[in-house]
């Protein structure tokens, strides 16, 4: 975060904030253009930019008009309140380009909130979870490992209690360090240590990020060389040296040493979320970690459905059972809201009035108290007149009997009710988005939904501030080192309408064209979205890319010590011949066969199900 009062330069969520006399700061509309101009003139404040160091640097490999760029300075001095003459922000220099001359301080703060928290308004019925999860944050401060089990039904609010105990442990201990990951349903759960290395990676990008990649290189160098895109070639050849013979148990053994070094820094907080779809390796991962006998500053809040809804004999299931037998964790259970606190909910979006007899009760008995169910019973109700909120006032525009006969019954309904509302280009961008899973990119989706980046995130941005149904999820960096910005349904049941409400045929098609995508965007460095790769490929039907990366997914695994996932991967991919023509049958059979030693002996036993 980059302050020149009263604006603030919202790095990371690309934003910019002016501080005014209300309670909350101002935000600024600005296109990812105006704004990336405007991050490069703010990170080199103080020395002349010239046009074309500005115009190499956002417009990369693209041949642009310097009067395109006068046009995104004017925008921005629009923005800013600033002249050509006499500025205040931005000065120019005839000829030669400009100078960023207001002073620039950085907000340390703000930087100890990466990753971005979204705004998810208003928590209530909580005090209970979150005065736990404080405590075992104190205990962490102690030196003693904390393990947190958050677990709840769909739409509980399992990651609004997470966001809200971030802002305060962030805001109460400035030097915590503090990372989020998350399991992906599909094939984010094949890969091993998916949801953990999502977090180290935030580490090594965040504001500590060249400390963190030091500490990984002198103790963790199996899982640094899992991030090719921080190390040079010559590191990375160099670490494949150093590795070479690894097991899995030195690479458990490494990362609790790297984290026990970190924790000598600063106390950690790491955030796993939806471990309902977790990968066996981070399950022994989290046991190995829970059963350590060295103290350690750190906090682990892991949040997950009950596993019976997934499946039964879920690794998670019987790892969270032990641990708890021998008091090694805590888990917090989320119950439905009571009457009382959606009274309270609905007191607080009313402050000037009290709330009409009947309605708390009406709310509560449609959502059966999920918070999700909450928000969408208003707002479905919002939508079509029967209620309003006027001058700070809950206004009941028909009566409460009528209300309950025309409230749909179950949350698609109401979801696909607020679908209706947006233009048929809004629900194919979103319908695209949806095929990516709960978080999506805009260089990604942008394409496969007929539109350009710069219209793919207004779109968002538009559907985040009047819908709700999305919101900015931080950024996502690419090989070239250009970065998107990320977006995520603000819960996956939307996600799971706008992909079902589209035809097999066509989300086949949309899976091809984001395979394809994502192959451009990471060409030469496909293994870092192997599995991401091979998950669009198999559901848009073409086997034989799903095959090919299904078997770098697997050396993936392999990689990372992980046999036992790189087996299971390769014997899905013999799955996938049967359904290759015959002449291409055998060949790529014996290929996956011949993989490296370690997984071949088991998937020999399989062959003879994938014969034709």
């Amino acid at each position: 975060m980059k302050e020149f009062p009263p604006f603030r330069l919202d790095t990371e969520n690309q934003c910019l904030w002016r501080r005014g006399d209300a309670p909350d700061d101002e935000r600024v509309m600005l296109t990812p253009k105006a704004f990336a101009v405007l991050r490069y003139l703010v990170e080199h404040a103080g020395r002349l930019v010239t046009q074309d160091e500005l115009l190499g640097a956002v417009w990369p490999d693209t041949f642009v008009q310097p009067e395109v760029l006068k046009y995104q300075i004017a925008d921005i001095r629009g923005k800013l309140g600033d002249r050509p003459r006499n500025s205040f922000f931005i000065e120019t220099l005839p000829r030669r380009g400009y100078r960023f001359v207001a002073t620039v301080e950085e907000d340390e703060l703000a930087g100890a909130l990466a990753p971005a928290i979204p705004d998810r308004g208003r928590l209530v019925g909580r005090e209970r979870e979150l005065g736990a999860l404080r405590a075992c944050l104190r205990k962490s401060l102690k030196d003693q490992r904390q393990i947190v089990f958050i677990t709840g039904e769909p739409g509980i609010g399992k990651t609004a209690l997470v966001d809200e105990f971030q802002r305060q442990a962030a805001r109460e201990e400035p030097n915590l360090r503090i990372a989020r990951g998350q399991c992906v349903e599909g094939y984010g759960g094949a890969e091993p240590y998916y949801p953990v290395l999502e977090a180290l990676g935030q580490l090594c990008h965040g504001p500590e990020g060249k400390r963190v990649v030091e500490i990984l290189a002198a103790q963790a160098p199996t899982w640094l060389v899992q991030f090719p895109a921080l190390l040079k070639r010559d590191q990375r050849q160099t670490l494949q040296q150093e590795i070479r013979g690894a097991t899995r148990d030195r690479m458990l053994r490494e990362i609790r040493e790297a984290l026990d070094s970190l924790n000598l820094e600063a106390p950690l907080l790491f955030v796993l979320e939806d471990l309902q779809w977790v990968d066996p390796a981070t399950v022994d991962l989290i046991s190995a970690l829970a059963r350590q006998r060295q103290t350690a500053k750190t906090l682990w809040v892991i949040t997950k459905r009950p596993v019976d809804m997934v499946a039964p004999e879920h690794p998670l299931r019987r790892v969270k059972h032990d641990l708890r037998l021998h008091h090694l964790c805590e888990e917090l259970t989320l119950a439905p809201l009571k009457k009382a606190e959606i009274a309270e909910y609905l007191e607080a979006e009313s402050p000037e009035g009290s709330l009409p007899e009947g309605f708390a009760e009406l709310i509560h008995r449609h959502s059966e108290g999920n918070p999700l169910f909450m928000i969408a019973v208003l707002e479905h109700m919002t939508e079509h007149g029967q209620i309003s909120s006027e001058n700070g006032r809950w206004r009941l525009n028909v009566p409460i009997e009528e209300m309950a006969i025309e409230v749909p019954e179950t949350l698609r309904q109401m979801i696909e009710s607020q679908i209706d509302h947006l233009t048929s280009e809004q629900q194919r961008a979103l319908e695209v988005a949806s095929v990516n899973g709960v978080l999506f990119s805009a260089s990604v989706n942008a394409i496969p939904a007929s539109l350009d980046e710069g219209q793919f995130e207004e779109l968002c941005d538009a559907l985040s501030r009047r819908y709700h149904m999305v919101r900015r999820a931080g950024l996502r960096q690419f090989p070239d080192g250009t970065v998107s910005v990320r977006y995520e349904f603000a819960h996956a049941l939307y996600r799971e309408v706008f992909y079902h409400r589209q035809t097999p045929g066509r989300r086949a098609k949309v899976h091809l064209r984001v395979g394809e995508r994502l192959e451009g965007l990471f060409s030469r460095h496909e293994s870092e979205v192997a599995s991401e790769l091979a998950g669009h490929f198999e559901q848009g039907g073409d086997w034989q890319r799903a095959i090919q990366y299904l078997r770098l997914a697997a050396d993936t695994a392999g990689r990372r010590f992980e046999p036992r996932q790189a087996t299971a991967i390769l014997k899905h991919a013999l799955e996938l011949v049967k359904k290759l023509p015959d002449a291409e049958r055998a060949e790529t059979e014996t290929g996956i066969l011949e993989m490296p030693a370690g997984t071949n002996a088991t998937l020999a036993d399989t062959r003879v199900s994938a014969t034709y």
